[in-house]
């Protein structure tokens, strides 16, 4: 007599295959545009605290110099001397320098103290009339005249508002006014 072995087989059938892929393509559909807004939110607020964190470093250093420091938007942040560049934006790159001379540009005597790096192309940074230069703080950490900078990505907005004193408040709208 001959005994005839049968191996049992295991694995998935065809239909098992098609209800974990539906049920996965129906998770993914929900996990991929919440990761989108979440990867928005975090490079928006990157590149707000950037500049917040060059605004506030400005701000410092003026009142341990005693001396005028300017945060200035520039589009040379990758050579080896970057200046200001008027109407800039601050998304192309910053330079924070000690600016003895004529205000936002780096001539004789000033000393570059920190360059900042362009954001990413879908940032936009938009100043009001007050700071399209850029910012300036005086020896005692105020500026010249109020005002503000809107940081816009996609559908995500933040202002950075700097008040008289020199002060940076982050507001998660934007900025309206003068």
């Amino acid at each position: 007599m001959i005994q005839t072995l049968r191996m049992k087989q295991s694995g998935a059938t065809l239909l098992e295959l098609m209800i974990t892929l539906s049920i996965a393509a129906i998770l993914m559909s929900i996990a991929v545009p919440s990761f989108q807004s979440f990867t928005r939110t975090n490079r928006i607020a990157a590149a707000t605290n950037g500049l917040s964190s060059a605004l506030q470093l400005a701000r410092s250093e003026a009142t341990t110099r005693g001396k005028r420091v300017s945060v200035c938007p520039s589009t040379n942040t990758e050579t080896a001397t970057p200046t200001c560049t008027a109407g800039a934006s601050f998304a192309s790159g910053w330079l924070i320098f000690v600016d003895d001379g004529v205000q936002f540009t780096v001539d004789g005597t000033d000393t570059r103290l920190r360059i900042g790096a362009p954001m990413q192309a879908t940032v936009v940074i938009a100043p009001n009339t007050n700071m399209t230069n850029g910012v300036s703080y005086g020896a005692l950490g105020s500026v010249a005249a109020q005002g503000y900078l809107n940081v816009t990505l996609d559908t995500e907005n933040r202002c950075l508002d700097i008040n008289r004193i020199g002060r940076v408040h982050v507001q998660s709208t934007l900025c309206t006014g003068t």
